[in-house]
């Protein structure tokens, strides 16, 4: 009895070896491959690319989010935000306006042209996702989630 719990212990933490964190590292890579193949004609068409899509998604989530923080959860400069931004205004994808309590403030805004291309592009996303967890369960989705829901942690606390 204590023999295998000894190798249950041992192999519940297999995931924690080098090789195995690898393997998840280039299944991450290899997702993010996926999922903006899957979004590359939608972005082309409009002479897009991986940034811009990043900016439409997080406007797409959280509307009206500040440039501030859309650098925060993109992990960009505002210089960077700022060349996507005037790109997207450019295209009549995004808007900033005033904010009615605070001048100073001018969130971001997805524009109807913005939202219709947003929500394409989360389309294409989305069916690539669906085929993902159909094949597995919800344990491995939920664990999938889990997953993802501490690494953001981690990144918010570094």
């Amino acid at each position: 009895m204590m023999q295998d719990e000894g190798r249950a212990m041992v192999e519940t933490h297999l995931y924690l070896r080098e090789d195995s964190i690898r393997q998840s590292f280039e299944g991450l890579l290899t997702m993010w491959r996926c999922l903006s193949l899957a979004c590359e004609e939608g972005l082309a068409h409009h002479g897009l690319g991986p940034a811009h899509h990043r900016i439409l998604f997080m406007l797409g989530s959280h509307e009206g989010l500040l440039p501030s923080t859309l650098c925060a959860k993109l992990g960009i400069t505002k210089q960077s935000l700022g060349r996507a931004l005037g790109e997207l205004k450019d295209n009549a994808l995004v808007e900033q306006r005033e904010d009615g309590a605070d001048k100073r403030r001018r969130p971001i805004f997805l524009t109807a042209k913005g939202k219709d291309l947003e929500r394409e592009l989360f389309g294409a996303i989305r069916a690539v996702v669906i085929q993902a967890y159909k094949q597995v369960d919800g344990n491995a989705v939920d664990g999938f989630r889990r997953v993802l829901r501490a690494v953001e942690a981690l990144s918010v606390s570094h």
